[in-house]
């Protein structure tokens, strides 16, 4: 009895939302951050991705952690963002480090005056790589909140509202597109926004259908890639120490014009090369020769059982496979070499 219970016992703690209350912390938190590789490169090509690391951050304070929104910024730089109200940025942990190498930077992430004590929860986080203003998206209190570049306040929008998301179901995911456009989309949700331009600036959303492509998974993060698709990281809760699977999809972008429904495709079951963890932001990068890096950040939800792992995918757009027949026939002929080695 007491064996079948432990199992029981340990997911529904995992699954227990944290419970974290707004304080007065200092603008900049200066706390020792540790980083060590966990798992290095993968050879194996699973439909134009690639492995190349995975690293696991840690530090010991309460503000660090519960990372759910992730940006790439100008150089090697990545910002991470929390359910805590924090930010967290580093240079990615692959790159040679020099003698005035930057060590990664823990700070409180501000919001305005007014709205100090609600908005803490960041959920999704996108970027305009042109001026370099950077959106975040608030759950509990529903809201998008503009940054400048260095990371000052400048406008909100509450959307509360304007939608029927539950607290713990807000904007999952936000990606602000090459063309202007905003795309929201909730966590669980088949309905989701697409503004025209800047939400902050006061334009009404249209919604859209979003029809996951999977049973069982929810939303964490979406992103556009170079070539215009929406690249979407999808978790589901299972049994196991982490209770967590992942999954990235690619879905066309709907037009202005088009009917709004947004239909995306499995093209990689990520837990058959990272670790399982609670992945919740990720971010891309492109490189000059046509690939592109990948990253993804997970939140460990405060839990002694989970970790914040950062994971580096390579994605080459020529080697992929266009239908989900092909990638399951790759993957299960990679999954079986790999077996024979072992």
């Amino acid at each position: 009895m007491t064996r079948r219970l432990l199992p029981v016992c340990l997911l529904a703690l995992a699954l227990l939302p944290p419970i974290w209350l707004p304080t007065e912390v200092r603008d900049s938190l200066d706390v020792p951050i540790t980083v060590r590789q966990v798992q290095g490169p993968r050879g194996a090509v699973q439909n134009g991705w690639q492995l190349r690391g995975v690293w696991e951050y840690d530090a010991d304070s309460l503000m660090f952690g519960g990372y759910s929104a992730l940006l790439a910024l100008y150089g090697d730089q990545l910002r991470a963002f929390s359910d805590r109200g924090t930010r967290l940025t580093f240079i990615a942990p692959d790159v040679e480090h020099g003698p005035e190498q930057k060590a990664p930077v823990m700070a409180r992430q501000l919001v305005e005056a007014t709205h100090a004590l609600d908005l803490w929860d960041i959920e999704s986080a996108t970027r305009d790589p042109i001026t370099d203003q950077y959106w975040l998206g608030f759950e509990n209190t529903h809201a998008v909140h503009r940054y400048s570049v260095a990371s000052e306040p400048d406008g909100v929008r509450l959307i509360g509202s304007d939608v029927n998301w539950s607290a713990n179901s807000g904007a999952e995911a936000m990606a602000r597109l090459r063309d202007g456009r905003f795309l929201i989309i909730p966590e669980g949700g088949k309905e989701g926004l697409i503004y025209s331009a800047d939400p902050v600036s006061g334009v009404e959303a249209q919604t859209f259908e979003y029809r996951t492509p999977i049973s069982g998974f929810g939303i964490t993060d979406a992103v556009q890639l170079p070539d215009g698709r929406l690249l979407i990281l999808l978790r589901n809760v299972v049994w196991g120490i982490p209770p967590f699977e992942a999954r990235l999809a690619i879905a066309e972008i709907p037009g202005a014009d088009a009917e709004q429904v947004l239909e995306p495709r499995i093209v990689l079951n990520l837990t058959q090369l990272a670790p399982p963890e609670n992945y919740e932001g990720l971010a891309v990068r492109a490189r000059g020769d046509g690939t592109i890096d990948l990253w993804i950040v997970s939140d460990d939800n405060l839990s002694v059982m989970q970790r914040t792992l950062l994971v580096k995918l390579r994605f080459d757009p020529a080697r992929e496979l266009k239908t989900e027949v092909e990638a399951e026939a790759a993957s299960a002929a990679i999954q079986a070499k790999q077996k024979a080695r072992e």
